[in-house]
């Protein structure tokens, strides 16, 4: 008897030997739900380019391989849910990520914090994403209402009391960047002037432009999203309103070639930028790569994107169980301390899964076909209590 029980401990020994070599060949698996189409196709499939790069690197050999699975959620807030629960129940992922708008990642947020899945926000930056009490989301760009926050103190620094004209989309992402603006404006002495919300689905703002020119403003803050933020810029600068008083809050690489050349002396807001002095070496080299590969620099929307597939390669390389358990992948996200590997911008999230605060802004010098040039003007960091955030976006 007691040999047979030594047979069948030896026998139970290789099963799980063998079972546990089969698990570490078996990709680990990551869903990617983003915006492919509809009108924030112009954020998701700039970021699908980020993460195509980093795939070219994510992979050396004999290491555990990492596959995203991609689905598009046409910037439909079901789709989005849709799309999360089917790649927790059906795929079996290990983590979620990959939306760009933040209507879309605070559906699957929901659903995210109540199955216990692990959700990595490359970019979405809706502040409630991480609100006091979430356990299982990281938003790796800073929280919107931050943005305006920064806005303010841009413009308190060239003009004192100067007046802004505020026009934005009623979009999550723009009501937060609106109102972490219209919280911190007066307090550095600015005043907002007129303040213009056009619905989802806006497609003319001529008559909200002819509005803009008549308050006189000093500066003009333009959140507009998809298409008819190009729109909107053109019939502000079509009316006389000059380059150099529109600020976006922020601008990436086929937003800024939209706006073309007639937008030469304006200014955007980013988190990373291919005209930024201080890149790392990996940094360069990425921008030299995505050029090559896609004809055009990338932005902080491809750099996040990128640097959310190392954040999770990097987790799963100090915590290998982590591959195969949720709970052990969240606890490994949640004890990164590392550096985005393009810029040496610190990665350390807090409590809530938020990171601290930062923004530079640059003004744009030429813009052609294919290519831009612009300049840093200013660069501002902050501690995400700085405005009560949780409380000003509901």
């Amino acid at each position: 008897m007691q040999k047979g029980y030594k047979i069948l401990a030896t026998g139970c020994a290789l099963a799980l030997a063998l079972s546990t070599t089969a698990l570490a060949h078996e990709p680990v698996k990551v869903g990617f739900v983003t915006e492919l189409t509809g009108p924030w196709s112009f954020f998701g499939t700039s970021c699908i380019a980020g993460l195509k790069l980093a795939e070219r690197h994510l992979n050396p050999a004999g290491e555990r391989k990492i596959e995203f699975e991609v689905v598009d959620d046409q910037t439909k807030s079901d789709h989005a849910l849709a799309a999360a629960r089917n790649l927790d129940v059906q795929s079996k992922v290990i983590a979620l990520s990959g939306p760009t708008s933040s209507d879309t990642a605070l559906a699957i947020n929901g659903y995210a914090e109540q199955n216990r899945v692990p959700f990595i926000v490359p970019v979405a930056a809706f502040p409630q994403l991480t609100k006091p009490g979430t356990h299982y989301t990281f938003r790796i760009e800073p929280d919107a209402a931050g943005w305006g926050y920064a806005i303010a103190q841009f413009v308190a620094k060239r003009k004192p009391s100067a007046k802004i004209a505020l026009v934005y989309s009623d979009f999550a992402l723009m009501r937060a960047i609106a109102a972490g603006l219209k919280y911190s404006a007066p307090k550095v002495g600015l005043k907002i002037e007129p303040e213009i919300v056009f619905p989802q689905g806006t497609s003319d703002a001529t008559v909200q432009a002819a509005q803009v020119r008549a308050a006189h403003p000093d500066y003009v803050v333009v959140i507009g999203a998809g298409g008819f933020d190009n729109t909107l810029t053109n019939e502000l600068l079509d009316i006389g309103i000059k380059p150099d008083q529109i600020i976006h809050p922020y601008g990436i690489t086929t937003q800024v070639l939209n706006w073309g050349q007639r937008s030469v002396g304006s200014y955007y807001g980013t988190f990373f930028d291919a005209n930024l002095d201080k890149l790392t070496a990996e940094g360069k080299q990425f921008v030299d790569q995505f050029r090559t590969q896609n004809g055009r620099p990338p932005s902080y929307i491809e750099n996040y994107c990128y640097t959310t597939a190392y954040i999770i390669r990097e987790a799963i390389d100090k915590n290998p169980s982590a591959a195969d358990d949720r709970e052990k992948f969240r606890d490994a996200i949640s004890a990164l301390k590392t550096k985005e590997p393009t810029s040496g911008i610190p990665i350390v999230f807090d409590k809530n899964g938020a990171r601290k605060e930062y923004m530079y802004f640059m003004q744009i010098k030429d813009v052609q076909k294919t290519d831009y040039k612009s300049k840093q003007v200013f660069y501002i960091d902050w501690n995400p209590e700085a405005i009560p955030v949780y409380d000003l976006v509901k």
